[in-house]
C-alpha cells in the first residue's frame, strides 16, 4: 500500500480502525503500513529526519544500537507506546531501559522449560480436584484381601470400560475352593475385565488386572489394558511395555500372565496353591512378591458388572 495523506485529518481517518484495535490490544501495527507512517511524518515534520547527530543523543544518555530490536512479535501496541513514553522522560537511565527492553524481548519469545516448582503450583489444584472426585465403587460380595486403601490405588489404574461399575466377586478360594478349573467355570459367561488379587502366606498382596475374563486357550490372548500390580513394599502398577503380546495364557494345569525369555510375570498352578512371579518383558515388572515362589493364602477375582 502506497497511500499519501495530504492532511492530518486524512491520516487519522484512515488509521482510526487500527488505533481502535491497538487500544483493545488485539491487532499489532502491521509492517505494510510502516512506510505510510514514515512518509506522513517525513512530510509534515521533516526536521525529525536527516543526518543523525550521535553526539546530541549521547549527551542525553541514549545508547545507539547497530542492530534493530524487533518488539513486534509479542509486545502489544499499548506496551510499546508506554515503553516509548517512558524512554523519553528526562533523567531516566537509558542503559537500564535498554536492558529492560532487551529482557522483555527475550522473555517474549524464548521457550523456557517449566520448573518443577511452577509445575507443582499449576497442577496442584488439579490433582486435589481429581482426588476429591475419586469415588470408590461398592463391592458386591465380601473380600478377605482388599482394604479401602487397596481399592483406592487400583481405581486409578482401571481401564475406561471398567470405571463406574460395581466390583462383583465372581470367584474366591474361600468360597469356591482351590481349583483353577472352578475359576474358569465361574467366568465362563463374564464379559468384563477381571481383577485377580492374591494374598500369600506371608501377607503380601499383589495380582493382575486382565482385559477380559480368564479361560483356557492354546494361545496368548488379551490386550494392552492388562497390568500387574503389587502393594509390597509400596503400591506399584506395571503396565504393558509393548515389547510383546504375551498377556494371558491358561490351560487346565496352569495360568500365566505376562511372559518373555522363559519367565512369567505371574504364574499359578492348577490347584491355585503354588505360584511364581518373575520379571517379564510384557510388563517390565519387578517380582510382585519378595520371593519368586510363593504359596497362596487367598485368591479373589472381581468383575466390573
Amino acid at each position: 500500500m502506497n497511500a499519501i495523506f495530504g492532511t492530518m485529518a486524512q491520516f487519522f481517518n484512515y488509521y482510526a480502525p487500527t488505533v481502535a484495535n491497538i487500544a483493545r490490544q488485539t491487532v499489532p501495527f502491521v509492517a505494510q503500513r510502516v512506510d505510510d507512517l514514515y512518509r506522513f511524518i517525513h512530510a509534515w515534520v521533516p526536521s525529525l529526519y536527516g543526518e543523525l547527530d550521535e553526539d546530541y543523543w549521547r549527551e542525553r544518555g541514549y545508547i545507539l544500537s547497530d542492530t534493530d530490536t524487533d518488539l513486534s512479535p509479542e509486545l502489544t501496541p499499548r506496551e510499546a507506546g508506554e515503553a516509548g513514553e517512558t524512554g523519553a522522560e528526562e533523567g531516566k537511565d537509558a542503559e537500564g531501559k535498554a536492558g529492560e527492553i532487551s529482557e522483555l524481548t527475550r522473555e517474549s519469545w524464548e521457550v523456557l522449560s517449566m520448573s518443577e516448582e511452577l509445575r507443582r503450583a499449576l497442577y496442584a489444584n488439579s490433582a486435589i480436584s481429581l482426588d476429591a472426585e475419586l469415588i470408590i465403587p461398592d463391592l458386591v460380595g465380601t473380600t478377605e484381601i482388599l482394604s479401602d486403601e487397596h481399592r483406592e490405588h487400583l481405581c486409578r489404574h482401571l481401564p475406561a470400560r471398567a470405571e463406574g461399575y460395581l466390583w462383583t466377586l465372581v470367584f474366591s478360594t474361600s468360597q469356591h475352593g482351590f481349583s483353577l478349573n472352578s475359576m474358569y467355570r465361574k467366568m465362563a459367561k463374564i464379559e468384563s475385565p477381571i481383577l485377580l488379587v492374591i494374598e500369600d502366606t506371608e501377607g503380601n498382596v499383589f495380582g493382575a488386572l486382565t482385559s477380559c475374563s480368564l479361560r483356557v486357550s492354546d494361545h496368548f490372548y488379551g490386550t494392552g489394558e492388562s497390568l500387574l500390580f503389587r502393594f509390597t513394599p509400596r503400591f506399584q502398577a506395571f503396565n504393558w511395555t509393548g515389547d510383546n503380546v504375551y498377556f494371558i495364557k491358561g490351560n487346565n494345569e496352569s495360568l500365566a500372565i505376562g511372559a518373555g525369555d522363559g519367565k512369567f510375570g505371574l504364574w499359578l498352578d492348577g490347584d491355585l496353591y503354588q505360584g511364581r512371579t518373575q520379571s517379564c518383558s510384557t510388563y517390565g515388572n519387578e517380582p510382585l512378591a519378595p520371593h519368586e515362589d510363593f504359596v497362596v493364602k487367598t485368591l479373589e477375582c472381581w468383575a466390573f458388572i
